[in-house]
């Protein structure tokens, strides 16, 4: 991996919440192998890699806050076309969301945590902005910008036509408008190259 990309899975970040530090460290590919004394959740590997992180490569990094772009979610002209879950509903199934390639099928969310979930596929914040307190049922259906991996990974292949995700939300009576929003992101201060084991 790149020492940009071990640094943003470690600390857990989105693109756009990382900034600074030389070239090489987007472009330069190292293997990191690490053994752990006994079985250690994600979280506890987190804290060790950053530290490896700071004794191998002489990691220094901050956090601030920078007005960043981001996406604003709004009901759109003609009102929201979201199924809302009822108490009783004799459909009811436990809440949950389905997420692949171009797919997003919900049951049961909110529109809090469905931005939540954009900003996964759209690579920078999205705030709920429309006012919506309910639970909701939706089926959100896009190609996938070819040039961008979604939240698993994936890419569109190149032949694949249909709506773009703005369009796929409009149809649910949404829309993203562009703002820019104050955003915590690590900076690097200085890194180092290590030297080999």
């Amino acid at each position: 991996m790149t020492l940009a990309g071990v640094i943003q899975s470690v600390y857990r970040l989105q693109s756009d919440q990382f900034v600074g530090g030389p070239n090489w460290i987007s472009s330069d590919r190292r293997d990191i192998i690490a053994k752990t004394d006994r079985p250690a959740t994600r979280e506890e590997q987190n804290k060790m890699l950053q530290r490896l992180l700071v004794d191998r490569f002489k990691l220094k990094v901050h956090w601030e806050t920078r007005q960043r772009p981001q996406y604003k979610l709004v009901i759109a002209k003609g009102g929201p076309k979201l199924h809302a879950v009822q108490d009783g509903d004799s459909n009811a199934r436990a809440a949950g969301i389905r997420i692949s390639k171009g797919l997003m099928d919900a049951h049961g969310i909110g529109t809090d945590e469905f931005a939540g979930l954009l900003r996964g596929e759209l690579g920078r914040p999205v705030v709920d902005g429309t006012g919506l307190t309910g639970q909701y049922d939706f089926k959100l259906q896009w190609v996938p910008d070819e040039s961008q991996p979604n939240s698993g990974g994936e890419v569109a292949p190149p032949d694949a036509t249909g709506p773009s995700i703005f369009a796929a939300i409009r149809e649910l009576g949404l829309k993203l408008e562009a703002i820019k929003g104050p955003v915590e992101v690590l900076v690097v201060d200085s890194v180092e190259k290590p030297s080999e084991n």
